[in-house]
């Protein structure tokens, strides 16, 4: 909603910037009876309208009409907008406990609604109410609470539109964060969050809210006495007024402030030139809290020159406007200047009287159990903002560690296809060379042909197993979880054995099968060399037939000879050992492949046995698919053998 932009600007209203205020009864009443001929079906045009106007003193009835059709409706989000309006209305006609009344009922309504904008808003209007009000640790606490609410919405979520609107509530947040601390005496903070705000409106190309934001810095090099830093950023900002044609309300803030630098450096002349000129200007447009400051500003002036009745007629009327409006720091700044100008006038019980009220209301915002609070919520804001931050930073990198696993597991998929129509495309080849086998000339071209494809298929496969690997192997480096890193690299030897096969395929003319005794050496060496193996380390004794064994067998015979060895480095030699031995055996013998594996290391233990190991499961699997009898004896090291049944000798 608009209005709730508009809202939030009653910030900078009170402290450099309102619209022009000026409108005539017969316009209020002309909105009036719309929404009776409409029956209130443009609610939120007219709560827009005087949003935008700052809610002049006849504009009440418009609201309350509203409301009360909602209440009576049960119309709950046109109730929650009603109560904000009317919180506003309150708090720019300075009724700041009917403000903070109506606020209350506001959130009453969005307790269980999910408007994270409107919430913060609603916080940040009730730290303007209580920083006026004098209470600067419940100021301090909403406007805390209003960033925090801000900061955690995901922004992924919102429209293009509500990012924008978001990026505004912050801008005034920070303006309003920043007066508070200014007020408080935390000039480096209110300096820091002057500068995000001002960086902030330029990069919306808000001229608007930045000339306003250099008027409020102005102000705050003021306190801080760097005079001529402080004019040089109010001349800029009155040039950017100028130039976007701002209200004369928007510039009187800025000369008042220019004003302030002159009476600083003692130029009476400027000062108080300035002072005339703005001071009829705040009280033809009824702004009370510009006029107030104003006054007090122009009564220190007097003092300052020792027109001491003068100070008092000015501060008297700035101070009885504040006690009217509830305005705690105007009240205090007026009382310190009468009882200045009434001690100078030697009238010393007015002068204490009024003393005594400025020390009052000074030790009412400033004692050190509110400094004490202020500063404890600050810093458990600042602790838990860097507590959300570092826990996104972390969700983020898990995600990014998801992401790449699982791009690897689609790649691991496609490869299985790929095996899958490789091993289709070789059965089907074989089935037509029995068809064709009559067919010499043809079978042999054929032949040829598919050789070469089938070398290139075995060649592509190859390579694409070994990137694969290399692919494990980066991860498994960059994985701080140990026990992930390690199943990645496992993953990666097991690549790289069925890699191996398809080397040896395409490197021999035997397009089918693979020498056994070759693979196994040239295997047991590749994981060896894995696992930084040295052969003078552990011995490896390698005792098998010379024999062609199809891709069916071969395949699921290495992977289980990998897992055997990977287990064996891994676990059988826990400590050195001179006369470690690793040996594999496969033999042919009464009709059946016998392999074993077999170390002399600590041996296998049965209550260290993880059933649901995956190694474990895929040697059951591989032997069930070799029709294998699986047999693991344990006596001065481990001992596993398969009697395989299902095999191809070509």
């Amino acid at each position: 909603m608009k209005k709730y932009f508009y809202a939030i600007l009653l910030f900078f209203s009170i402290y450099g910037y309102s619209q022009e205020n000026a409108i005539s009864n017969k316009k209020i009443d002309s909105i009036y009876q719309n929404l009776s001929k409409n029956k209130l079906n443009k609610n939120i045009q007219a709560l827009d309208l005087i949003g935008k106007l700052n809610y002049p003193k006849n504009s009440k009835k418009i609201i309350t009409k509203i409301l009360e059709s909602s209440l009576n409706n049960n119309q709950s989000k046109q109730i929650i907008d009603a109560y904000y309006s009317l919180s506003n209305y309150y708090f720019f006609n300075l009724k700041l406990d009917s403000s903070l009344i109506a606020l209350e009922k506001t959130e009453f309504y969005l307790n269980k609604k999910s408007m994270p904008l409107l919430k913060a808003s609603v916080k940040m209007t009730k730290g303007g109410v209580y920083q006026r009000k004098g209470n600067i640790v419940k100021a301090n606490y909403n406007f805390l609470e209003s960033l925090n609410i801000l900061n955690k919405i995901d922004t992924l979520t919102l429209s293009k539109k509500d990012r924008i609107k978001r990026k505004g509530k912050k801008l005034v947040l920070f303006n309003s964060i920043a007066i508070f601390n200014k007020n408080t005496e935390n000039y480096n903070k209110a300096k820091s969050y002057y500068n995000k705000a001002y960086k902030m409106a330029l990069k919306l190309g808000n001229k608007r809210l930045a000339g306003i934001l250099l008027s409020n810095q102005g102000d705050l090099l003021i306190k801080i006495k760097q005079y001529d830093e402080a004019l040089s950023v109010l001349e800029k900002s009155k040039k950017i007024k100028n130039e976007i044609n701002a209200p004369p309300k928007s510039k009187g803030v800025t000369d008042h402030n220019i004003a302030l630098v002159y009476t600083a450096l003692n130029d009476y002349d400027k000062a108080i030139t300035i002072f005339n000129n703005i001071i009829p200007l705040f009280k033809s447009q009824n702004n009370t809290a510009n006029l107030m400051y104003s006054l007090v500003g122009r009564g220190q002036l007097y003092n300052q020159n020792k027109k001491y009745k003068e100070a008092i007629a000015d501060c008297e009327e700035s101070y009885n406007l504040a006690i009217k409006s509830d305005e705690l720091e105007y009240q205090s700044a007026s009382a310190k200047c009468l009882a200045n100008a009434y001690k100078s006038l030697n009238n010393f019980e007015k002068a204490y009287y009024y003393q005594a009220k400025y020390l009052k209301f000074k030790d009412s915002i400033f004692n050190s159990k509110n400094v004490k609070k202020i500063t404890q919520m600050q810093m458990q804001y600042d602790f838990d903002r860097q507590s959300e931050l570092k826990e996104i930073e972390i969700k983020n990198k898990e995600k990014q560690n998801k992401l790449i696993i699982k791009n690897l597991l689609l790649g691991l998929v496609g490869l299985t296809l790929l095996l899958g129509l490789l091993y289709k495309f070789y059965h089907d080849r074989k089935k037509n060379n029995l068809i064709l086998a009559s067919k010499n000339i043809q079978i042999k071209k054929a032949l040829d042909d598919n050789e070469v494809l089938l070398k290139e298929t075995h060649h592509r496969v190859k390579n694409s197993l070994q990137m694969i690997s290399s692919l494990l192997y980066l991860q498994s480096e960059n994985i701080e979880d140990k026990n992930a890193a390690a199943s990645v690299k496992d993953g990666q030897i097991r690549v790289k054995s069925m890699a191996l096969i398809h080397q040896k395929l395409y490197q021999k003319d035997n397009l089918t099968g693979v020498e056994v005794s070759d693979y196994i050496n040239d295997l047991a060496e590749s994981i060896f060399q894995s696992h930084n193996i040295n052969i003078n380390t552990i011995n490896l004794h390698i005792d098998v037939d010379k024999m062609v064994l199809d891709i069916d067998t071969i395949t699921p015979i290495g992977i289980i000879i990998n897992e055997l060895i990977v287990n064996a480095l891994k676990h059988a030699f826990t400590t050195k050992k001179s006369d470690a031995l690793i040996s594999i055996s496969l033999h042919k013998k009464n009709g059946s492949l016998l392999l074993k594996v077999a170390d002399n290391g600590v041996g296998f233990m049965p209550e260290k046995k993880k059933e649901k190991s995956f190694g474990l499961k895929l040697i059951n699997s591989l032997s069930r698919k070799l029709k294998a009898d699986l047999t693991i004896t344990s006596n001065n090291g481990t001992l596993v053998e398969l009697k395989i049944k299902r095999f191809i000798i070509k």
